[in-house]
């Protein structure tokens, strides 16, 4: 399987004789680019001076992955961590630091399971299905979402406008996989709208090393919900409404029930809905929203109960934006945030403002300062600044930016409640962590549409969290510091590589380096489009340098994935991908296995 798929992405690289007249355009940055997770406002990319990754639903495709995850693992200083398969425990590392300590929205609906031991997103439970945007935040840059280290991971689903358009897909594959998913979307100047339905399961692999236990596979199954409508009321006012609900069920090993056993299953369930009116102007917008985060889980031990829990966030949200002129902006919000964990329950208010200017035709800065007030910790305040500056240049135009942010992490719920059911006089009462963190980089785009990115980080952490026998704080400073680098480039018409290097030294205060972080990270995307119906995507990702939680190294490795989209029709799209199909045997977490060579094939239909 493994020599027949590599064989056809050969083939299918060939140049053909046809070209498309702009293929690259959806496959190269560019400054005009409109994000807004820098400052929950739509700025282009020559503005924004904090380091932004942005993947839209072209590169999401050509991936081909059913888990966001494994798409993610491609954008810069991203670090992906699975515990034996899909469905299974994952977190992202961005920039060396954990994974809770990055913020995950989608659609707007901070998706953080509040019920987990440090509170973050399940990530390993969001499918790629529907997925029309990522746009990643590296660093303690989060001002507007009070998020620390880690940064913001903004996900988006697929927009749509005009007639009715109805989209169907099915794939199967390795393991006894199958996805399906359906999407309705369409809209007016008046309504627009979005429903998308997805399914996946699989028979999975045994995922644990151990073999001293009973030996089977785990597999997955995930349905996936989203509806999305927005009704522009006047020219000025919009209502929006967004609902989503995901329920899984996980096999997994490793549990402990009478005993313990790899008879472990685990079930999921989340709802997020967000309802929101903005009232946007020439020069002024506002908006008010209100969010809902609701999540059950519950575990079973060789079919009895073993965990059970629930959570719910709930955050009121005023955002907005004041344009003096063409030189002084001012953004501002307020954030009102419970969270609950059965009988516990945390308040907090948050406030931020921050001065955006454009002084000449090319300087970009900005100042701003956030103000947290919660009932367990009492008050924090963080701060950023950041400054870009764009110079035309012969054949292009070169960017030079930097920034410095800071940030604190509460600790969670869990945290809290464990050490203080221990009743261990050794176990001190848990403080913030707080971290800062700069970055400076310079940035060249060609008029060709040649890239090229280079961002020298550095941050750290204070108080850091860590388990030893209960939760305690480390007396130092965590830190990690490192370089991007960043490439794509236009070869050909029909080719376009796009490659990304992270080197991360990232530490505890103790000196040990960070568990499961690699020092060294690569990707190098190939991609082909010999004709404008054919596109083959080759991508080969590489990682050495992690350690595991008792210091031993995590092997090297090297993982080659590869993704061929042939549209029959404007109708009809059939594609072709192969995942880690060199066959490459290698452990993220130790003791867990990954999967081997796989192969998958699927159908999309557009009417």
């Amino acid at each position: 399987m493994k020599k027949t798929l590599l064989a056809a992405a050969v083939v299918a690289a060939t140049p053909a004789m046809a070209q498309t007249d702009n293929p690259q355009k959806d496959l190269l940055p560019s400054l005009e680019t409109i994000v807004v997770v820098s400052s929950r406002q739509p700025e282009a990319m020559r503005q924004v001076a904090t380091s932004v990754a942005v993947m839209d639903e072209v590169q999401i495709k050509a991936r081909g992955f059913t888990a966001l995850a494994d798409v993610l693992r491609s954008m810069p200083s991203v670090s992906v961590t699975n515990t034996g398969g899909m469905g299974k425990p994952t977190s992202i590392r961005v920039r060396g630091e954990s994974g809770y300590r990055t913020m995950v929205r989608v659609d707007g609906v901070d998706v953080t399971d509040p019920t987990g031991t440090q509170a973050s997103a399940q990530l390993q439970h969001i499918m790629s299905a529907d997925v029309g945007r990522v746009e990643l935040l590296r660093g303690p840059q989060g001002l507007m979402y009070g998020a620390d280290a880690g940064g913001v991971l903004n996900i988006s689903t697929i927009s749509a406008s005009g007639d009715p358009q109805v989209k169907l897909a099915a794939e199967g594959g390795s393991f006894d996989s199958q996805r399906y998913n359906a999407s309705v979307g369409g809209g007016s100047d008046v309504l627009d709208y979005f429903l998308g339905a997805s399914y996946a399961e699989t028979d999975g692999f045994n995922s644990h090393t151990d073999t001293e236990l009973e030996q089977d596979n785990d597999g997955y199954e995930n349905t996936t919900l989203h509806g999305r409508v927005g009704w522009n009321v006047t020219d000025a006012l919009r209502l929006e409404a967004v609902v989503r609900d995901t329920e899984a069920t996980n096999e997994f090993d490793q549990c402990w029930g009478a005993v313990q056993t790899n008879d472990c299953i685990g079930d999921f369930e989340q709802t997020n809905a967000r309802v929101s009116a903005a009232y946007t102007t020439e020069r002024f917008s506002n908006e008010l929203a209100y969010s809902n985060t609701d999540v059950a889980r519950k575990n079973y031990a060789a079919g009895t109960v073993s965990y059970d829990t629930e959570g719910e966030i709930e955050k009121l949200e005023w955002l907005g934006s004041a344009k003096f002129n063409e030189v002084h902006t001012l953004a501002y919000g307020l954030e009102q945030r419970e969270d609950t964990v059965l009988e516990l329950s945390r308040d907090q208010w948050g406030a931020y403002a921050e001065y955006q200017g454009h002084y000449g035709e090319g300087l970009y800065v900005t100042a701003g300062v956030r103000h947290d007030d919660s009932d367990d910790f009492g008050d924090f305040d963080t701060y950023r600044v950041s400054g870009a500056y764009v110079l035309d240049v012969t054949g292009g135009s070169l960017k030079f930016k930097t920034s410095y942010g800071t940030g604190f992490r509460a600790p969670s719920l869990f945290e809290i409640d464990y050490n203080r059911q221990q009743n261990n006089p050794d176990l001190a009462p848990l403080e913030p962590e707080e971290s800062q963190g700069w970055d400076a980089g310079v940035e060249f785009y060609a008029h060709s549409g040649l890239h090229l990115e280079l961002v020298v980080f550095d941050q750290s952490i204070e108080r850091e969290i860590e388990w030893d026998g209960g939760y305690v704080q480390s007396s130092g400073e965590s830190t990690s510091e490192g370089v991007e680098l960043i490439v794509d480039v236009p070869v050909a018409d029909w080719l376009v590589v796009n490659a990304n290097y992270t080197y991360t030294d990232a530490q505890t205060a103790e000196g040990a380096v960070r568990v499961r972080q690699p020092e060294n990270m690569a990707n190098l995307g190939l991609t082909f489009i010999p004709v404008s119906d054919l596109q083959a995507s080759v991508n080969l990702r590489t990682a050495d340098g992690a350690r595991s939680r008792t210091d031993k190294a995590i092997g090297d490795y090297q993982v080659l994935d590869a993704n061929i989209r042939y549209a029959l029709s404007p109708a009809l799209t059939v594609y072709l991908r192969g995942e880690n199909i060199t066959d490459e045997d290698y452990q993220e977490v130790p003791y867990y296995r990954t999967a081997g060579a796989a192969g998958y094939a699927g159908v999309e239909v557009t009417f």
